[in-house]
């Protein structure tokens, strides 16, 4: 197991060293430069019966000028149900006016999708992470970045919720990203997770990396306004 615990660590930490080298006065994000995430368009056999058409749909409104706050709220109404993509949106909805909680919903999102992906078999899905990761708002950045010292805190809490709250909703989901999904017939079911009795290791990693990950960004000098 100790591949996977250097590659949960290099996959959580990158999002935080983007956090790190955060100006006080960041520019306003530019989402062209944001790669698009882009599942296959006609996914064969067992990929075929990952439907990610509520997802789409949810992520649509939490976009939308006027939708976004009540998008947001009901998504929060059954959060165990949601896709950890969604979650990152509605951290972002949340980050102008309730940071603390739109870092801890992103904490949330981020252990479930990297756990998500660490169960693919394929490991390119794993590339979703940094993707997500930039898909942060500068407001959500920013907050971290200067509340560093509450960081550790809101991160034991996200876990800790994580693993009392089941996951209700299609847990495939991300490996619908990966290079395997845009061309294989999907004959085989097998093909696209790992077996569920490496989960529970693989989800004690994915927490204990996640945390390390904070501990580290959270120890680093404090910033300067």
């Amino acid at each position: 197991m100790p591949r996977l615990v250097a590659l949960f660590i290099g996959s959580l930490g990158c999002v935080f060293a983007l956090h790190a080298q955060t100006p006080a006065k960041p520019a306003p994000a530019d989402k062209s430069t944001v790669p698009a995430l882009a599942p296959p368009a006609r996914p064969q056999g067992v990929y075929a019966t990952i439907d990610l058409r509520p997802m789409n749909e949810t992520l649509q409104r939490l976009e939308t000028s006027g939708q976004r706050n009540t998008a947001a709220r009901e998504v929060l109404k059954n959060p165990t149900g949601q896709i950890p993509q969604v979650l990152y949106a509605v951290a972002n909805v949340m980050s102008g006016d309730r940071p603390e909680q739109a870092i801890f919903w992103y904490h949330v999102g981020r252990v479930r999708a990297v756990y998500d992906a660490f169960r693919c078999k394929d490991e390119t899905s794993r590339n979703v992470i940094p993707l997500l990761g930039r898909s942060l708002s500068i407001e959500l950045r920013r907050s971290q970045y200067y509340q560093r010292d509450q960081l550790v805190g809101i991160a034991r809490k996200a876990i800790d919720w994580d693993a009392k709250n089941p996951r209700q909703y299609d847990q495939r989901w991300i490996c619908l990203y990966g290079r395997v999904a845009q061309t294989s017939a999907g004959t085989d079911p097998a093909e696209v997770q790992r077996p569920e009795s490496d989960w529970p290791a693989i989800l004690t990693h994915v927490h204990e990396a996640h945390l390390k990950s904070v501990r580290d960004f959270a120890a680093q000098p404090a910033p300067t306004r």
